[in-house]
């Protein structure tokens, strides 16, 4: 798995056991708690079906996660993808200094612009206009 600076990202912006239910679901379309329990069990993680179940529920209100119910269970899905996470929680971090510091905030994102090479601004211009 990757241990590059998203997956540090996202461990910084979820919890303890949020992240890795969270790689779980971007792992595969749709999982039960049941399923996300064995699949963390499998990692060698120990943790309690309730834990699982109560952390889920809490992605789902914090509109990580959608949930439908088949039968008397719930289906749950990742309500966004782990590219659009980073952006949205990138964008609030941005916004926060802005609305902190003002222009002198800017004024230092532009001067850390500045400092790249040519190649690397022109993959940032590509990521800020929605590319990979």
């Amino acid at each position: 798995m990757d241990k590059g600076p998203s997956h540090d990202a996202i461990d910084h912006l979820l919890g303890e056991l949020e992240a890795p239910i969270m790689r779980q679901m971007w792992a595969r379309e749709t999982a039960t708690v049941r399923q996300v329990l064995e699949a963390l069990q499998a990692t060698g993680r120990r943790v309690a079906y309730t834990t699982v179940m109560t952390v889920m529920g809490r992605l789902h209100a914090k509109g990580l996660l959608a949930r439908d119910l088949a039968g008397k269970t719930h289906v749950y899905r990742a309500a966004l993808n782990e590219e659009q996470l980073l952006r949205s929680a990138a964008a609030r971090r941005v916004q926060e200094l802005v609305v902190e510091f003002g222009d002198v905030a800017i004024a230092q994102f532009l001067a850390e612009v500045d400092g790249l090479s040519p190649a690397r601004r022109r993959q940032l211009e590509k990521l800020a206009d929605g590319g990979a």
